[in-house]
This record gives C-alpha cells, sequence and structure tokens, in this order.
C-alpha cells in the first residue's frame, strides 16, 4: 500500500505548491492562535512571505485556505486507489485506504475540527471541499463492481460517511492518531452490513 504523498519534480509547480502549502499553514497557525474572525486575508499572506493578490490566486476566500485540500492530496488519495486496484475483499480494501489517507493531515486537523464545531458555515465549507475524498472514492468502486453500481454507490458513501463521522468524534484535543484510529473502528462497526463474499463479484 502506497503510505506518502507523491513527489514533484518539476520545479515551476514545485514552488506553486509550496506557495500554496504556506499559506495554508500560515492561515491554519494564525487562526488556531487567534480565531477565525480575528485574522484577516492580509495578515494570512503576510505571514506565508506573499502578497494579498498573489493570495487571492490561490484561494478565493480565507476559509478555502483553510479548507482547500492540495493537489498533493488528490494526488496521494489516487494513488492510493489505484494500488488498491482489483483488491479484494473491497470494505477492508477501503478501511486500509481511508486510515491511511487519514492519517497524514494531522497539521490541519485539529483546527479543522474546532471551526467546524463552532460555525455551521465553516463546517458545510470542509463538507464542499473535502468532497474530492468521497467522488475519488466512488470512482473506485464503480471500477470494482462494474457490475453493481448500487453496492458500489453503498461501499463507498458508507466509507465517506465513516470518515465524517470519526471527524465529528474526534476532538481537537484528542492526540491525533485518535482520528485514523476511529475511522478504522467505524469500518469495523459496519462489516456486518455488507457482504464481503458477494463485495468480492465484479
Amino acid at each position: 500500500m502506497v503510505d506518502q504523498e507523491p513527489e514533484v519534480t518539476d520545479g515551476r509547480t514545485r514552488r506553486r505548491r509550496q506557495n500554496w502549502r504556506a499559506t495554508q499553514g500560515a492561515a491554519i497557525r494564525l487562526v488556531g492562535d487567534r480565531g477565525f474572525a480575528a485574522v484577516t486575508v492580509d495578515e494570512i499572506a503576510a505571514a506565508a512571505g506573499l502578497s494579498r493578490r498573489t493570495f487571492f490566486n490561490m484561494f478565493p476566500t480565507k476559509a478555502a485556505a483553510l479548507f482547500d485540500a492540495p493537489a498533493e492530496d488528490h494526488e496521494w488519495l489516487a494513488a492510493l486507489l489505484r494500488e488498491a486496484e482489483g483488491t479484494r475483499p473491497l470494505w477492508p480494501a477501503l478501511r486500509s485506504i481511508c486510515t491511511v489517507f487519514a492519517g497524514g493531515h494531522e497539521d490541519v486537523l485539529a483546527v479543522r475540527r474546532r471551526l467546524v464545531g463552532e460555525s455551521p458555515e465553516l463546517e458545510q465549507y470542509h463538507r464542499v471541499a473535502q468532497g474530492h475524498v468521497g467522488t475519488a472514492l466512488a470512482d473506485w468502486a464503480r471500477r470494482q463492481l462494474p457490475g453493481d453500481a448500487l453496492r458500489a454507490e453503498l461501499l463507498a458513501r458508507s466509507a465517506e460517511a465513516v470518515m465524517l463521522a470519526a471527524f465529528h468524534v474526534w476532538q481537537p484535543d484528542d492526540d491525533p492518531a485518535e482520528f485514523p484510529r476511529l475511522i478504522a473502528q467505524g469500518f469495523e462497526e459496519l462489516v456486518p452490513v455488507f457482504d464481503l463474499a458477494s463485495s468480492d463479484s465484479g
């Protein structure tokens, strides 16, 4: 199983991604210290060593800087899914994918969890920003079960629901390692729902 994000060798792409990461890191750090309302876009840009214009070239809003997934996340999840192509049974394969992927976000987890607990608007934004995970899982499940669209959708959406439930149960002061453990537990709780033998057909 893939256990780390793919590397980027192109210099221009690397610099762009470094700026992106620096901006999100500054946003997470400042908002974590002072709260969402107390931090401005200008302060985030300055902390990242970039201009306001550059900030808005990368992020449409302050919330986006906190919640949008970097390109590396999309690529890392895609790599995990590619590695699991053809793996059976499907539910344990999804558990492995989701727990590994969740374990790579310790740097943003606590601030995001605190923000969604404080603001319904930010909770909704978080769901939209992380929608790429559910989409990728659903695409993967359909490839594994080309003749059973309903089961594929149930598998993928259930996996997505487990991740969301674990996120809401996990608390900002908890050990970040507890988050993937909660996801693994959630998958185990739902094992009886799925006929794993029939999920091997495809």
